[in-house]
């Protein structure tokens, strides 16, 4: 196995053009909800991360927060507007994500999406990254999102949409003629936490072999490589994660607990080592105004916002994009 170091030659030969925008219909005939519990660590465990992506995890298998049939360090409290620096506007941003940033027919071909058949966000303006790009007048190039991807997983594939750190995955969202997107958000790690895998111990400078990469810190050190190999002249900013309920639990939900023994801010603090050990920009999303307290409100299931979620998803990113812009 090839170590990333060789991702130095892969920028050179990809230079931005690795992925062509594909964003168009993805042809999804019906939405395959989470039933991987399975393959979260404790056999009881199964139901509750079934439960808490919507209930309809029994019904396929496939993906954590939501899979489908092919066709989830700067915040902004409680959704005042973030000022546009007159730069911002014009400029282009993609993003890498799983069924919280998806929505039917503005993912790329073959991904797999959750909303709008499921959940309660029934508009892609509602969505967080469509709030992002109308209210600062920005070009989405490529929304690569995938419902039930992980970063962890097999990153030489080329055709499976739900490994984040494979070469589809980071290839997959430079802009019209292989154009460098300006920003790339990467907003990962929720169905990594729902799948208990485990969270290692890299910080972002460790070297990280291709092939079947199996914790969390590695397979996300490993994305951020070759995403910054990829698009060498964007702006990278790192979301950590919502707090994710316990739907097992009358509302008000609490933290749920994955198979590792560990909360959904165990991985944004993941997440924030490895974004700081490269200097990249941190979204903190556990501060954005989200709570387990109010989870009923912001979330239709523990796990996907509503409206109501989205837009603090999309306050938190407005503001870390005009403070990076002043």
């Amino acid at each position: 196995m090839a170590a990333v170091c060789a991702l130095t030659v892969s920028a050179f030969l990809w230079g931005c053009s690795g992925g062509s925008n594909t964003r168009k219909e993805d042809g999804a005939a019906d939405v395959n909800m989470q039933a991987d519990g399975a393959e979260s660590a404790a056999a009881g465990q199964s139901e509750k991360d079934s439960a808490a992506n919507g209930k309809e995890g029994q019904e396929t298998a496939g993906g954590d927060i939501g899979a489908a049939a092919p066709g989830q360090d700067m915040a902004a409290g409680q959704g005042g507007s973030a000022e546009t620096p007159a730069q911002l506007a014009g400029t282009s941003f993609s993003v890498l994500g799983d069924s919280i940033s998806t929505f039917q027919g503005y993912n790329p071909v073959g991904y797999y999406a959750f909303f709008p058949e499921h959940g309660e966000v029934l508009k892609a303006e509602e969505t967080w990254w469509q709030r992002v790009a109308d209210d600062l007048e920005l070009t989405l190039y490529v929304n690569g999102s995938s419902s039930g991807a992980t970063a962890a997983g097999d990153s030489t594939g080329t055709e499976n949409p739900q490994c984040g750190c494979n070469e589809l995955r980071t290839n997959d969202l430079s802009g019209p003629e292989g154009a460098c997107p300006d920003r790339v958000v990467i907003y990962l790690g929720t169905n990594d936490f729902l799948k208990a895998i485990p969270l290692g111990d890299n910080d972002g400078t460790e070297l990280v072999e291709e092939g079947e990469v199996a914790t969390f810190s590695d397979a996300y050190t490993l994305m951020i490589d070759k995403v910054q190999a990829n698009y060498p002249l964007a702006e990278i900013y790192c979301c950590t994660l919502l707090p994710v309920g316990d739907y097992g639990t009358e509302t008000p939900y609490v933290d749920f607990v994955n198979g590792e023994e560990l909360i959904s801010a165990d991985y944004g603090e993941a997440i924030v080592r490895i974004a700081e050990s490269r200097g990249l920009s941190v979204i903190d999303l556990s501060s954005c105004g989200v709570t387990v307290e109010n989870l009923h409100e912001m979330t239709s299931d523990g796990v996907h916002p509503t409206s109501a979620g989205m837009e603090r998803i999309a306050e938190a990113v407005k503001e870390a994009f005009a403070g990076q812009a002043q």
